[in-house]
This record gives C-alpha cells, structure tokens and sequence, in this order.
C-alpha cells in the first residue's frame, strides 16, 4: 500500500468502522475516521486527503452528496463507495461521479484493497504540479 497518502473513512456503523479503522490505519500516512458525511466533509476540508472511502447511507448527508461536494472542491480526489444495498440509482449515481469503485458489504479485505491499490495507482500516475 502506499504508506504516503492521506485517507478520510467515512462510516456510521460503529463496529464496522472501529474494525476498518483499525485495519487502514497500519497502511497509511494518516487516517481520518468521520460517522457522518457532515463530519467527513469538515474532515476533508481541514486535511484534504487524496483518497476517500465512504458508505452511501449515513445520517446527516449521504455518501453520494458527500462525493459531490469532496469533487467540487478537488476533482482529482479519489472515491471508493461501499453499502449494503445494490440500488441500481446509487450505483448509477456513483458512475456519474467518477468514483473508483462501488463496494458491496460485506466488504471483502480483498475487494477493498483491490479498489485502493487501482485508486493509489490511479494518484501516483496524475501530473505533479
């Protein structure tokens, strides 16, 4: 993994994100862990993180108007969605925002690392500026 990024978590499930959190912050410069969209974005804003990670329903604003606003601010800021349901409009929803990937819970450690590595890749082949 690449040790020299930032990532924002967002997750309002408790269990789920202390056992997630646990696991990416070994892998990484620095995790930012949020239980909502509002306190992902004010998280994003303060530290703006090249990659993000975020659950579609949460309370407060959902992961999709999450993503929305994360990419108005930095179009260049790589997405990887999960949630529990298979709705075709969140799925749709995700595509048109470019997101890297849209994961499925149960999230496989597999699967997600799969998504960070095309996201990590994805960042490290961008023009530096």
């Amino acid at each position: 993994m690449n040790h020299e990024i930032r990532v924002l978590y967002v997750e309002d499930e408790k269990h789920i994100r202390d056992e997630l959190s646990e696991i990416l912050s070994l892998d990484f410069k620095e995790l930012l862990v949020a239980c909502n969209g509002e306190e992902g974005l004010e998280l994003y804003k303060a530290h703006r993180p090249e990659l993000v990670i975020s659950d579609i329903q949460m309370p407060k604003m959902d992961g999709l108007l999450l993503c929305k606003h994360i990419l108005e601010i930095d179009a260049a800021t790589k997405i990887i969605l999960t949630t529990a349901f298979s709705e075709e409009s969140h799925i749709k929803s995700a595509g048109k925002l470019s997101v890297v990937s849209y994961l499925k819970k149960p999230i496989s450690l597999d699967q997600l690392y799969a998504a960070i590595q095309t996201a990590t890749d994805a960042l490290s082949s961008k023009p530096q500026h």
